[in-house]
């Protein structure tokens, strides 16, 4: 049970009003000097009400004081200059070191943010999973909005924050905590408009509160390195969140402890067709500056229309900037004791997952009564693509990290001890994914499941590398053919069950081999005069890639995901078998329209994805598979493929529409095989 202190209370008799001491309240007038003059005075009194009448209320950098309750009566506004020389303190209203404060009253503040940033010439066109309104803008120097620093027994209540210009409500080191009723309206392409930032607090309550603003809603956060400053004892509950970032999130910095976290009886939603206006994540619970996160409840959540309805990630950024510094010793943090129960999400774009980092596994996980609705239309090839493991534990965690994921609903990696008691899973388009799957995840127990009716052959759950498992009362969708493919050896096979809810002709419960989930029908290539030749259109293609005939092409069609598809969007899949270990290389025969249509990744047995470019414009050649060097295309960074004798999967991925492909051919490093020959 979450524990707090007694509500402030904030009856004062002494008022002082600004306009009493030189403020004129005309909008054009600025009323610095006058209301500090009021919160002196008031302070100096030993306390009460520092009083804005009706009127608009210009002023720069405010300093509270103990005792001190800025009431905006309805009628008033206080509105942040737009002049950054205004803010000599870095926030329209700062407090530091002070107690038995706040704001209350009715009225509004206004940050008058949109002054401090401006829209990008070009805007963003890539796939909307994967940006935000945010991204369209570019922030200028700005202030901060409200900064309370270490203070005690603050009171925020009945009152509208507006327009915000960066982190509107910023709790550092505070205690003693009520913010109640207070609506908060950004603008959804404000840069780091966070709602509350609680950042290392303890005692705080966030409630009735009604948020629509482009950056995290509510997030807990512990921004300075070292262990004295503890994230304890914060409730919030009975809110509504609209936000382009995440609803409810504890990270991005995550120095010390987080511990009694609960977040309940809420509501998180977009209200808009764009995309880009939908939440990242609804629920975000992330350590990787070091954090010991144990004890999170999140409950009774109505979510619809987001991009995620959640993601829980313990990686470790591991001191890798001065921003992410870590104090000694720089080890990976921990998760552990996460209740996520009563959740329901309609119309989510994209998957939720819950992910450690090898040797260091997320712990006990409890998920209850949860229904996911997704928008679907994931296709064959995602099972098999390789989700980054190593090469992204120094990145910040965002739902996007990993790219689309191998399964539509639920995907958990590097997990131990996870209960999930009733979940449902559907989607509103067919998708061919498994619902559910786990790598290397031990410890798991599954109670009444339900998933979407299946449009592939794969099976509705896919485990990899998981022991002691054991999976009752699930629903296997029509259509099914094996309900749960494990991929394990002998003895981790035997540690996992699976009993009641089977109909006949359903298998059950299927032993597989290693490797990727793959489609029956991916075409087979041998080798022939020392090469693997691929003519792309023979591949298997996933859409929006699709075959264009072009007698101009050399091969006379060529593969290509169309100008409306979208970056990174569309895939072509084939097998190739080698007849002797080795080194081999990759060439293929590409064509760039223009420099928006110049590069494709490619990757061979699920593995890393290589982004080539291709260098010459406007002419059929035959590329080099290579990789980019800091993001930066490098005509020396050939792929080389170490490659064993059988079978193996070669995949060519989208990355901007535009691109043709007509051919690939795969070869020894030291063989001379001219590629050209082959298409005769």
């Amino acid at each position: 049970l979450l524990i707090c202190t007694a509500l402030v209370t904030t009856a004062y008799a002494a008022r002082y009003d600004v306009t009493a001491y030189g403020a004129k309240g005309d909008g054009d007038t600025k009323d610095t000097a006058a209301i500090q003059k009021a919160v002196d005075a008031c302070a100096d009194a030993g306390g009460g009400e520092v009083f804005f009448p009706k009127g608009v209320f210009l002023s720069g950098s405010i300093i509270l004081k103990s005792g001190v309750i800025l009431f905006i009566s309805p009628d008033a506004v206080m509105r942040g200059s737009t002049n950054i020389a205004d803010y000599t303190k870095g926030a329209l209203i700062n407090a530091e070191d002070i107690e038995k404060t706040g704001i209350e009253g009715g009225g509004i503040i206004d940050g008058q943010g949109s002054a401090f940033w401006v829209k990008k010439e070009k805007t963003y066109s890539g796939r909307a999973w994967g940006a935000s309104a945010m991204g369209n803008y570019i922030a200028l120097k700005r202030p901060a909005f409200i900064h309370f620093k270490r203070c005690r027994e603050i009171t925020m209540r009945n009152i509208m924050l507006t327009n915000s210009p960066m982190w509107t409500v910023h709790l550092q080191r505070c205690t003693n905590v009520r913010a109640d009723n207070v609506t908060i309206r950004n603008h959804l392409s404000g840069w780091n408009t966070d709602g509350f930032d609680i950042n290392s607090c303890v005692d705080v309550r966030i409630t009735g509160c009604d948020i629509i603003t482009g950056d995290d809603a509510i997030v807990l956060k512990s921004s300075e390195p070292g262990y004295d400053h503890p994230s304890r004892d914060i409730l919030a509950e009975n809110c509504r969140i609209w936000t382009t970032c995440s609803g409810f999130k504890i990270g991005t910095e995550t120095h010390d402890s987080f511990e009694n976290i609960v977040f309940r009886n809420s509501v998180i939603y977009c209200a808009s067709d764009d995309p880009l206006e939908r939440s990242f994540a609804a629920i975000a619970i992330t350590s990787v500056d070091g954090s010991r996160i144990n004890g999170v409840t999140v409950s009774n959540i109505m979510i619809s229309n987001v991009k995620s309805p959640f993601f829980v990630r313990l990686g470790h950024r591991g001191g890798n900037s001065e921003r992410t510094r870590q104090a000694e010793p720089r080890v990976p943090g921990t998760i552990r004791n996460v209740l996520i129960a009563d959740v329901t999400a309609l119309r989510s774009m994209y998957e939720s997952w819950i992910a450690g980092i090898p040797g260091h596994p997320v712990t006990g996980i409890t998920l209850s009564n949860i229904s996911l609705e997704y928008e679907g239309g994931g296709g064959a090839d995602l099972p098999g693509k390789a989700v980054p493991d190593e090469a992204v534990i120094t990145n910040m965690p965002v739902v996007q990290m990993f790219g689309r994921l191998p399964s539509y609903g639920l995907y958990c990696r590097h997990v131990d001890n996870i209960s999930i008691h009733t979940i449902s899973l559907r989607v509103l388009s067919a998708d061919a994914r498994p619902a559910f799957v786990c790598d290397d995840v031990k410890r798991i127990s599954l109670n009444g499941f339900s998933a979407a009716p299946s449009t592939g052959e794969f099976p509705v759950a896919w485990f990899m590398n998981v022991r002691d498992a054991a999976l009752r009362n699930c629903a296997a969708p029509s259509g099914t053919k094996v309900f749960l493919g494990a991929a394990a050896d002998d003895d981790a096979f035997r540690t996992i069950s699976l009993s009641g809810g089977m109909e006949n002709g359903v298998t059950a419960l299927a032993k597989l081999k290693p490797g990727p989930l793959l489609p029956a029908d991916i075409p087979l290539f041998t080798e022939k005069d020392g090469a693997v030749f691929i003519k792309a259109d023979r591949m298997k293609l996933f859409a929006p890639m699709g075959i264009v005939t072009d007698a101009r092409a050399p091969a006379g069609n060529y593969i290509e995901t169309p100008l409306t598809g979208g970056r990174d969007n569309g895939s072509a899949i084939a097998r190739f078998e080698l007849s002797s270990d080795g080194e081999y290389i990759l060439r293929v025969l590409a064509f760039s329209p223009a420099g928006e249509s110049d590069s494709f990744y490619v990757s061979f047995d699920g593995g890393p994805q290589a982004l080539s470019d291709v260098l010459v414009k406007g002419t059929w050649y035959w590329e080099w598979a290579r990789d980019r060097v800091n993001d930066k295309p490098v005509p020396e960074s050939k792929m080389t493929y170490r490659l064993a004798k059988g079978e193996h999967m070669i995949k060519v991925l989208n990355r901007e529409e535009g691109t043709r492909i007509a051919a690939l051919v795969i070869m020894k490093k030291d063989g001379t095989v001219d590629p050209a020959s082959l298409m005769r």
